[in-house]
């Protein structure tokens, strides 16, 4: 595929729908959403009605049908405006409808995908327990046969949307010798099932707006049609998730840097020291010229792997075992670049906002918090880099 990208004109259209949506019905309610620490349910209830739960669902199954490119084009405007309802987006999108639109059954599309699009249900992955986080395949929730279902025993950790999903993606050892190939299952929990509760919900340094829940599974039955994908095969779904997760990740890095950088800019020409305005000092003008480039660079590197994602359809077994190894290491590549940059130039934003961008409810202030954690969800940066390593070494440059 050439190197090379631009938006169609209805691409261009739908950004100036969110951006008009966002801008009234979001940013008003986002400082009092941070300090009160609570999930933003009415702007929420409000997407969902928009359809922006299910903007790269395909129309057949209550989706939008704009695919990777229309998503990353939502949760860059997202990133503009707020990174928890981001977050709380990319949750339920990117780990929750992305697994079922591509290793699920036609009745289980039915049953999960469709509602989920249509914003009437809202989803959630769960991957992460107390013994793996970046040893992602070190999975001890238990999946035991239990006649025509499964019971599932455990305790997952970290899991956005958790307290307020109606179903999780859950991830459990069907056979915990196996490990990662051949021993974990992917399977669709309803939160309403007997067995299954919400443990504690984790204060944070930032994502106010969202839940991180432990999620506690006692015994929790459920049907064979509760599996996702195949019996053992659970690893390959939760991967194939994080690839299009870590470049919507991207996308949302993507609309915080801008959004910082255009604040650092007003404030540049309108705070006067020494009797001119800072943005008049080289020493400014060179901090504002280094976050451009790392936006200008972001932005091309998302959308060309979006439009790639978008390329490959969403049958996996259609990919080639080459389609498939660029794809993960341009996800890789994307999540952590974007992560790191975005770090970098909301801090050179709050350098430039001086003492007021260390004081508590300013938007930078609440953009230098909220950015910190894309360095280490849906893989730390040390694992794309052992991603993008390895990879290298297999295959070269």
């Amino acid at each position: 595929m050439p190197f090379e990208f631009s938006f169609t004109a209805d691409q261009e259209a739908f950004r100036d729908a969110v951006r008009a949506f966002l801008q009234k019905e979001v940013a008003p309610i986002v400082g009092e959403m941070d300090e009160r620490e609570e999930f933003p349910r009415g702007t929420v209830h409000r997407m969902q009605e928009e359809g922006y739960f299910g903007v790269p669902v395909p129309e057949e199954y209550g989706g939008l049908g704009l695919g990777k490119v229309g998503y990353c084009i939502l949760l860059e405007e997202l990133g503009k405006v707020d990174a928890s309802h981001g977050t709380i987006v990319g949750a339920h999108t990117s780990l929750g409808t992305t697994p079922l639109l591509y290793y699920g059954s036609e009745a289980q599309k039915k049953k999960w995908l469709v509602p989920a699009a249509k914003g009437e249900k809202l989803l959630a992955y769960s991957l992460t327990e107390p013994g793996s986080g970046s040893d992602s395949g070190a999975v001890h929730t238990t999946a035991e046969p239990d006649g025509d279902g499964w019971v599932l025993n455990g305790t997952k950790l970290y899991c956005t949307n958790g307290r307020e999903a109606d179903t999780v993606i859950v991830m459990a050892a069907n056979n915990v010798k196996l490990g990662p190939n051949g021993g974990v299952t992917a399977f669709l929990v309803d939160t309403n099932l007997p067995g299954f509760r919400v443990g504690r919900c984790e204060k944070k340094m930032g994502l106010h707006g969202t839940s991180t829940a432990e999620l506690i599974l006692d015994h929790v039955r459920v049907g064979a049609d509760a599996v996702l994908g195949e019996v053992g095969k659970g690893f390959h779904v939760a991967m194939t998730a994080l690839d299009v997760g870590r470049v919507s990740l991207g996308a949302a890095s993507l609309g915080g840097m801008e959004a910082a950088t255009r604040e650092a800019i007003e404030f540049s020409k309108n705070r006067t020291q020494f009797g001119l305005p800072i943005s008049e000092y080289e020493v400014i003008q060179f901090k504002l010229a280094d976050m451009a480039m790392k936006i200008h660079a972001l932005r091309f590197m998302v959308y060309h792997a979006a439009a790639r994602q978008d390329a490959l359809g969403h049958d996996p077994t259609r990919w080639s075992r080459l389609e498939r190894q660029d794809k993960t290491r341009e996800a890789a590549i994307v999540k952590c670049l974007a992560s790191e940059w975005a770090s970098e130039v909301i801090d050179e934003a709050l350098q430039i906002h001086g003492g007021l961008g260390y004081i508590r409810g300013t938007p930078i202030e609440r953009a230098y918090r909220d950015a910190r954690i894309s360095e280490i969800f849906e893989g730390t940066n040390e694992i794309q880099r052992l991603v993008v390593s390895r990879d290298l070494l297999a295959r070269g440059i």
